[in-house]
């Protein structure tokens, strides 16, 4: 996840470079220069990020075409064509890692996980179950009698608590900690104590995640570079179980790349399925279940053997 928030699309950090003459009125030049160039740089930013979004729009119709696509797969190798489609489709294109990827959007993000458009995406989750959430319910529903501790990993305004709580009977004396960015926590917090909810905590730490009974990655762990186990790996006791949700993952190599709201992006890491499950694996876990859902995806235009054409859900469980 970004470390923090950024301005938010069309907003620029205007400077001042005063420009002077002996019988000019010098008030009016110095802020009229200024606010006329952060316009026309605001328009333009705002003309190239619909380009890429239409270039990327049709390259991703073109791709899905197999035949199409197999020329368009050898036609990348070569340099000149790699030149084309990275100018045409911008940061919607495979990096080698998260930073790379962050690197690639910056200026473009439009406030990225900070934005209003984004948090009011995610709260709206809030109101409803998504397709990937009935298979975690029932999982969790008969371990519910023994979960106390919950952690919920990049869980946003705690959108997947109010979720749940109204198909699942979650008990008053459950602890909901929720980890994401400050101004997410903020409102989070606010909207708790609105609703009197008591259940919820919200945290920065990820530490507080140790010795928990239901640890969530539902929807976030692509925002992070480390894959969840090696994570996991920093805490002294380990969750009992884990569910990992809604997360973007490929058969393939790891890749990074850009996720496109619309008004915002996303810098977003694919992790490989089987790596995760080993890793799981590795320390002392073992998969109970797992599952895909079409309600969701990350095509990288020309690179759609790179892609995530689905989401994935895993449960594990502690060994002994």
């Amino acid at each position: 996840m970004p470390a923090g928030a950024t301005p938010r699309q069309g907003e620029l950090q205007m400077g001042h470079m005063p420009v002077t003459t002996d019988d000019e009125d010098t008030s009016s030049v110095t802020t009229r220069e200024p606010l006329g160039t952060s316009r026309i740089a605001a328009s333009l930013k705002r003309a190239r990020i619909r380009q890429i979004q239409l270039c990327s729009r049709g390259l991703r119709l073109v791709d899905s075409v197999p035949r199409t696509f197999a020329v368009i797969k050898w036609l990348r190798r070569l340099p000149v064509v790699r030149t084309i489609l990275a100018a045409m489709t911008g940061y919607n294109k495979p990096f080698s890692s998260l930073s790379n990827a962050e690197a690639a959007i910056s200026g473009y993000e439009g406030g990225g996980h900070c934005s209003v458009e984004y948090l009011e995406n995610t709260a709206a989750h809030g109101q409803r179950l998504q397709l990937s959430d009935y298979p975690a319910l029932f999982y969790i529903r008969p371990l519910l009698p023994d979960i106390k501790t919950v952690f919920d990993l990049g869980g946003g305004v705690g959108s997947l608590f109010y979720s749940y709580s109204k198909y699942i009977a979650i008990p008053s004396d459950l602890t909901w900690t929720v980890y994401d960015l400050p101004k997410t926590l903020e409102i989070g917090d606010r909207i708790a104590r609105e609703r009197s909810e008591r259940r919820l905590r919200f945290t920065d730490r990820i530490t507080d995640g140790e010795g928990v009974d239901l640890f969530i990655g539902c929807g976030s762990l692509h925002y992070f570079e480390m894959p969840l186990p090696d994570l996991l790996t920093d805490l002294t006791r380990k969750p009992r179980y884990v569910l990992v949700n809604r997360t973007p993952l490929v058969d393939g190599p790891p890749v990074a790349t850009a996720q496109d709201g619309g008004t915002y992006r996303l810098a977003c890491k694919l992790h490989n399925r089987l790596d995760l499950i080993h890793r799981f694996e590795a320390i002392g876990y073992e998969l109970v279940a797992d599952w895909r859902t079409s309600e969701a995806s990350v095509i990288i235009p020309c690179y759609p053997d790179l892609s995530a054409p689905n989401y994935s859900g895993m449960f594990f469980q502690l060994k002994g």
